[in-house]
């Protein structure tokens, strides 16, 4: 048995959806014809030489889907895979012993703007348990208009987390739209629909913060978006810092310091919330300089204003290594931007890991690509848990 008892926070059809989503990257899935209606099980032929298999079977309990991984009777070869001593069986192994926390992990992220969004974007199939902490004022009047390789994007960071939160691609294109329209009839004239929604649903609710969580659930997010800056210590504050708490890591999203991080950090709780967490602390840091703004394109110089202000190092500083093209480059220099580059010495200043890794997408703008980035993190979550665990039981 690798694991036992893991409860997802889904209804037994959402979780069985979303489990062979993320085991079928694995290898080949066969699925069981159901003998209880509360009980579902699939079968995953790993993608290696030795014919290795698990059976996953997702069992419906009051708080959700219980998830158990095992290995089927007969199977012996996974037993004997650490003893084979290759770096495949070995890699193997790992891989392995990750699927379980993959599908556990909870995550929190903190930011604003394109970065918040696309970071979502990444994470929204790859965790039942996923938070985004915005700080509710709104956007800077300074702040560049979000977009993406598909267009505009709502402008405040509420629309913003609802449309990087939805299940498809399709309804992100529907839902962007709508949430971006201005209203003509009389009486509503220029009226942002997204806008008059969330505050239907705030005088309905009482409050923001159940606004979004009654959007999210209408609109089938796969998350919660919490308002660190609220009405009430149980809308604003207490949500945030009970969020942080409970996570497993905190993701502070690519994105400007002082339009996008700053006003999320420094409401009431979120620092200390942050700093005393024990969860994995992972910034992502930017790809690109802002236009005309003289920073210094160095990740150092992003991730250690955030540790100062913070008052601790980072476990994990997430690079960009992918170069961008000829025309990219001409492009945003003409601009007064520059491709931000990893001084991992320096930047291990303020945080005891770099890591570099493509994460630049295709295409004209400089933008993370959401799949590569939101993989990595949660590779680097459940490895986060992994390793955790087993000094724990060391330990024991």
């Amino acid at each position: 048995m690798i694991r036992t008892g893991t409860v997802l926070p889904a209804s037994l059809d959402q979780a069985l959806a979303r489990c062979i989503a993320l085991a079928s990257r694995f290898g080949a899935i066969r699925l069981g014809r159901p003998d209880n209606p509360n009980v579902r099980e699939f079968v995953l032929d790993l993608d290696d030489a030795f014919g290795s298999r698990l059976r996953w079977t997702l069992k419906k309990v009051a708080a959700g889907t219980e998830l158990s991984i095992s290995r089927p009777p007969g199977i012996a070869r996974l037993t004997n895979l650490a003893r084979r001593g290759s770096a495949v069986d070995r890699q193997l192994g790992r891989r392995l012993q990750l699927l379980p926390h993959l599908a556990s992990l909870k995550i929190v992220v903190i930011g604003g703007g394109t970065g918040l969004y696309t970071t979502l974007l990444g994470l929204r199939d790859r965790s039942w348990s996923l938070t985004a902490v915005i700080s509710g004022l709104p956007r800077s009047l300074a702040a560049l208009t979000p977009k993406d390789q598909l267009g505009a994007l709502p402008g405040d960071d509420a629309s913003l987390c609802l449309v990087g939160l939805t299940p498809t691609i399709e309804e992100n294109v529907v839902l962007r739209s709508l949430l971006s329209h201005r209203m003509e009839s009389t009486g509503w004239r220029r009226a942002h629909f997204g806008t008059a929604l969330l505050k239907a649903l705030e005088e309905v609710g009482g409050s923001r913060q159940v606004a979004l969580d009654t959007a999210a659930e209408l609109l089938g997010m796969h998350g919660r978006i919490v308002i660190a800056l609220g009405g009430s210590r149980s809308d604003g504050e207490g949500g945030a810092v009970a969020a942080l708490s409970d996570a497993d890591m905190i993701v502070i999203a690519p994105g400007h310091l002082e339009l996008d991080l700053i006003p999320v950090l420094c409401c009431p709780g979120v620092i200390g919330a942050v700093r005393h967490s024990r969860a994995l602390k992972v910034v992502v840091t930017k790809i690109m300089t802002a236009e005309d703004s003289g920073e210094v394109p160095r990740t150092s110089h992003f991730v250690g204003p955030l540790s100062e202000l913070v008052g601790t190092k980072f476990d994990v500083a997430l690079a960009n290594s992918r170069p961008f093209s000829p025309v990219q480059l001409r492009v945003y220099a003409a601009a007064g931007a520059d491709p931000i580059r990893p001084d991992v010495e320096e930047t291990m200043r303020y945080a005891r890991g770099v890591m570099t890794e493509p994460l630049a997408a295709a295409g004209d703008l400089a933008r993370h690509d959401p799949e590569e980035l939101g993989q990595c993190l949660v590779e680097i979550g459940a490895e986060h848990l992994l390793s955790a665990g087993e000094a724990e039981a060391r330990g024991a």
